[in-house]
This record gives structure tokens, C-alpha cells and sequence, in this order.
């Protein structure tokens, strides 16, 4: 008779126990998270806001120091290479190069806050107040032009004119109500007053001491992982960091470039508030590939309506901008930074828009272009690993190729 090995039977139905307790136990956990889960949302909720909330000087501080970081090594290598001994006195060379970034960046914003702020409120309030004087205007004119046309209606053109800009001009007439929230709800900007100075002050040793952040991170890295993990996470983290700072320095600037550029041909085409419409064409110009499209139509509107002549030049002037743009300015200031074909583009934009809105639409292409990177080099990795010697792709003499076994 076959002895039975009682500890061996006793261990096998103590697993067997605890296999039963663990799931009984993750079904009943399940169970009262299901219960509590509006509970447990709110709480996410509130801890995430909190944390908004008590580390944004932080946050703003980390995206004003690597917004300003590109510029103030301009300075350091291109501007203080001329100056003797700059290098000698580096600590004393990069604390110039922040405050005339600083000082660039706070005349910008008075220069915002004293004259630009103003005159859109007034430019705006004023193409409101007298947005029915320009449709009248307006009709008048079409129905001059096409009582000229004897197969045209005049009339019949006046109403679907003014039944394609019925929704704009709903939202133009809504404006003023949202000019004065803005301006009843100025005092909530004093709440954030006290963390935009905390972040300029951290912003400034964030830049002033970087090479010391660094250095205390990558031994973080280092202590923590082994070595051949913590240099590739460096490496991707420089390529990734080279992406995002190119696109949006290098969009930047092509965007403010453009707008100057278009008011400057606002202003001489006498087009109704220039100012307005640059702005318009600058900001939406950040939008890649769909950017200069979304900005033209609002400002193809508002010429329009003042005056419809004027719009012809306006529209052809914006698509000539949006050529030399496209072209030759936009290529000039990003280069190949992004190596990212056109349609993969309109998708970033389409998707990010959908995720997140306007900034979806900005830093998608940079998300994208990041993926498309580490996706294709492990396309290329796994290829080259499957096709060594016998590559699918190379050119071949078909005369004496022999067909694929079936």
C-alpha cells in the first residue's frame, strides 16, 4: 500500500486556501471600490486640483525656464562670445543672459497689457457697434453688382449671403458680452498674481543653476537603475526634448514673424482693423497645416463685411503669405526637426484637436513625430535583424529570379 505524504498534501491544500482567500478577497475589494467609485472619482478630482493648485508656480516656473532656455543659450554662445572674458565669468554671463530675457519677456507683456489689449477692446467694440451698418452696406453693394447681371437675382444672392454668415455674425454679436466677463472677471487674475512672481523667481534658478539640476538627476537615474537603462533614457529624453523645444521655439517665431508681416500688409491695403486681423493670422498660423486656413476665414469675413472689394485683396494677399510661408519662411526657421510627411500631420492635428482642443492641435504633431521616431527605428532594428543578407527590397534581376515556393 502506497504511504501518503501528509505534508506534502497539507501544503498543496494550504495554496489551494489561499488561491481561494486572494480571490474571494480581490471580488469583495472590487465589489466596495464599484460602490464607492462616484466617491473615489471626486476624491481623484480633488487631490488632483489640490496639487494643481499648490504646485502650479512650480509648473509654470519648469515651463517658463524651458521656454526661455533656447534663447538664453542664443545669448551665451552667439552674442557673449564677442564680449572678453565672458567666459571666464560664467555664472555672472548667464545671470545678464536671463534678465535680458526677463526683460524682453515683461516689456512684452506691459507692451500687451498698454496698447494691444486696448486697442482690440476698441477695435472690436467698434466693428460690433456697427456690424448692422456693415451688413446694409454690404447688401447695397451686392445688389448694385448683380442689377448689372441680368440672369443673376440680386436679391436671391443677398439671402444666401446672409444665411451663410447668420452664425458668424451671432457669434461676432456676442463678443461684447464676452469683452465685459473678462473684464468684470479681471480680479481672479490677482489670485495667480502671487504664483506667476514665485515662478519667475524659480524659473530664474531653474536657469541659473541647470547644469546642477541635471547632474542631480542623472545620479538619481543612476542610483536607481543600471547603467546601459539610465543612458538610453537619457539619449531618448535629449531627442524627445530636441523635438518639442525646435517645433515650438522654431513655430514660434515663424508665427511672429507672419503676423508682423501681415499687418504690415493689412496696413497698407487700408484693410479695416489690421491690427485684429494679424493677430488672428498669427496666433492660428501655431496651428500646423490648418492653421493659416482656420485664420484666413475670420478674416476674409470681417474685410467682407466692412468692405467686400478690399476683401479680394486681403484673401489673395493671405494666400501669397501663406505661400512664402509654406515655402520658404516655415522650412527656413523648423528645417527638418520634424521628418514628418503631411498627411501624418493633418492627423496629429485632427486628433489632438479632438483630445485636447486647440493645444491638442499644437503639440500634436510633436507627440506624433516622437512616436513616429522610436517606431520606425524599431522597424528598422527588427528588418535588419530578419533580413541580413537577403533584403526583400533591394533591386533584383527578375530574369533569373526563381518564383516563391508554394
Amino acid at each position: 500500500m502506497k504511504k501518503i505524504d501528509f505534508k506534502k498534501l497539507d501544503r498543496s491544500y494550504l495554496k489551494i486556501c489561499l488561491y481561494v482567500f486572494a480571490v474571494a478577497a480581490a471580488i469583495i475589494l472590487f465589489e466596495k471600490i464599484i460602490g464607492h467609485l462616484p466617491g473615489l472619482g471626486h476624491a481623484f478630482q480633488t487631490t488632483v486640483k489640490t496639487t494643481l493648485r499648490l504646485g502650479s508656480p512650480f509648473f509654470i516656473g519648469f515651463a517658463l525656464a524651458y521656454i526661455m532656455n533656447p534663447f538664453m543659450k542664443f545669448f551665451e554662445k552667439r552674442i557673449f562670445k564677442y564680449v572678453p572674458k565672458a567666459n571666464e565669468k560664467k555664472k555672472l554671463t548667464r545671470t545678464f543672459c536671463i534678465l535680458i530675457n526677463y526683460v524682453i519677456v515683461i516689456g512684452s507683456l506691459f507692451w500687451i497689457a498698454i496698447y494691444l489689449i486696448p486697442e482690440l477692446k476698441d477695435s472690436v467694440v467698434s466693428f460690433v457697434s456697427q456690424l448692422s451698418s456693415y451688413t446694409t452696406q454690404m447688401n447695397a453693394s451686392i445688389t448694385t453688382l448683380f442689377d448689372r447681371i441680368d440672369f443673376i437675382n440680386a436679391e436671391e444672392v443677398n439671402n444666401i449671403i446672409n444665411k451663410v454668415l447668420a452664425p458668424i455674425m451671432s457669434v461676432f454679436q456676442n463678443i461684447p458680452k464676452l469683452v465685459s466677463d473678462i473684464a468684470t472677471n479681471l480680479y481672479s487674475f490677482g489670485k495667480i498674481t502671487v504664483d506667476v512672481v514665485m515662478a519667475i523667481f524659480i524659473s530664474f534658478y531653474m536657469l541659473y543653476d541647470k547644469e546642477n539640476f541635471s547632474k542631480q538627476t542623472h545620479k538619481i537615474i543612476y542610483a536607481i537603475s543600471n547603467r546601459d537603462k539610465a543612458e538610453r533614457l537619457f539619449y531618448n529624453t535629449h531627442r524627445i526634448n530636441r523635438i518639442f523645444q525646435d517645433f515650438i521655439v522654431g513655430k514660434a517665431v515663424d508665427s511672429l514673424i507672419i503676423g508682423v508681416m501681415a499687418f504690415i500688409g493689412f496696413s497698407l491695403l487700408k484693410a479695416p482693423f489690421p491690427l485684429v486681423l494679424s493677430l488672428i493670422i498669427g496666433v492660428t498660423n501655431m496651428i500646423p497645416y490648418f492653421g493659416p486656413f482656420i485664420g484666413a476665414i475670420p478674416a476674409a469675413v470681417i474685410t467682407f463685411l466692412v468692405d467686400p472689394l478690399t476683401a479680394l485683396w486681403v484673401i489673395l494677399f493671405i494666400l501669397a503669405l501663406q505661400q512664402f510661408d509654406g515655402n520658404f519662411l516655415g522650412p527656413k526657421i523648423l528645417g527638418d526637426s520634424l521628418d514628418v510627411s503631411p498627411l501624418w500631420i493633418i492627423l496629429a492635428v485632427v486628433l489632438g484637436g479632438a483630445l485636447m482642443g486647440p493645444l491638442g492641435m499644437f503639440i500634436g504633431v510633436p507627440v506624433l513625430a516622437t512616436i513616429k521616431m522610436f517606431f520606425s527605428e524599431y522597424i528598422n532594428r527588427k528588418y535588419e535583424e530578419k533580413y541580413t543578407s537577403n533584403d526583400p527590397l533591394l533591386p533584383k534581376n527578375h530574369e533569373h529570379e526563381t518564383p516563391p515556393e508554394a
